[in-house]
């Protein structure tokens, strides 16, 4: 849902750090590391990729806005 209401109002950039996403990347992908290595249920393993493509989804969605609003901003500025 988080993932929807950014895009509706496109101020990701603004409600998350990178810093933030980047720590939540780290933390499912050694979920993900942690699953597979030890052999866990495939349900588990499933949860953890599911988790993984989210922060991937939502760090290029902090980019996307980041880089669309700088360029309004600039263009504000020359205006």
């Amino acid at each position: 849902s988080q993932i929807y209401t950014a895009c509706q109002n496109g101020r990701v950039d603004q409600a998350l750090s990178l810093g933030f996403l980047l720590c939540w990347i780290a933390g499912d992908l050694t979920n993900f590391i942690g699953c597979y290595l030890t052999n866990q249920l495939p349900i588990q393993i499933v949860t953890a990729i599911f988790y993984v493509n989210m922060d991937i989804i939502m760090i290029s969605q902090f980019v996307y806005y980041k880089l669309k609003n700088q360029k309004i901003t600039k263009c504000k500025v020359f205006q």
